[in-house]
């Protein structure tokens, strides 16, 4: 079993030195080119007062009876959500279906926004933090972006919609929510009308091994492990 950290502040990663390890690690891993794209995107959102920045959840008004279940909030950065499409791709050998993009545990939307730019006709995100939740929707606002939608809620609640193509976690609860949420999607599963595929980041809980294909694992230079599933 792999220990689950719960509540995790990550807030140490808005500090100027770990922005600097990151870019390093992006230099090392994409490659200069990519790294500047990525310096670019950054300034953009700057600009347009974009705030992915992390947080400490328990400073948060989380809704649901599983407000003391969920881990930390860490922002998918454009390359890394790049990276884990292009291993998902590759681990089947055909390029995904993007109909519906699928974030539990959303946090500001960067994941969710980064899917509809990556040509997902619709995606939605859902978060149990209301000020994550409201940033997300102020984001989506200041991009003008269509088709994008953050939805405030317990993640034990949703049921994916039947148009689902890609489910994305990055490590935003326990086991005891994980438990609940496969549940609900399996509860679905007959409904579905394109292959459906998960993405795991930061593995924190085994669950999602009990009932769904593993076909492929990684391990970044940043640290991040990721687990990609066929439902």
């Amino acid at each position: 079993m792999i220990e689950t950290h719960t509540n995790a502040d990550m807030s140490h990663q808005n500090s100027l030195k770990y922005q600097l390890g990151e870019i390093k690690n992006s230099i090392a891993e994409n490659g200069l080119s990519s790294t500047i794209d990525k310096i670019g995107q950054r300034l953009f959102y700057k600009f347009k007062g974009i705030d992915f920045s992390t947080q400490n959840i328990y400073d948060l008004t989380r809704t649901g009876e599983h407000q003391e279940n969920g881990t930390a909030l860490v922002s998918t950065s454009k390359d890394f959500f790049q990276k884990v499409f292009g291993d998902l791709e590759e681990a089947i050998g055909k390029k995904i279906n993007k109909k519906l993009f699928i974030d539990y545990g959303s946090g500001k939307g960067a994941a969710i926004i980064h899917a509809k730019n990556a040509g997902f006709e619709k995606s939605i995100g859902i978060e149990f933090a209301k000020e994550l939740h409201e940033k997300a929707l102020e984001n989506i606002e200041k991009l003008n972006i269509k088709d994008v939608l953050s939805l405030y809620q317990d993640a034990t609640e949703f049921p994916p919609p039947k148009e689902t193509s890609v489910i994305y976690f990055f490590n935003p609860f326990d086991e005891v929510v994980m438990e609940k949420v496969v549940q609900t999607i399996i509860s679905q599963k007959d409904n579905f009308t394109n292959e459906v595929y998960i993405i795991y980041g930061n593995p924190s809980c085994n669950t999602l091994d009990k009932y769904f294909t593993l076909i492929k694992q990684t391990i970044h230079l940043s640290g991040a492990r990721v687990n990609y599933y066929k439902i």
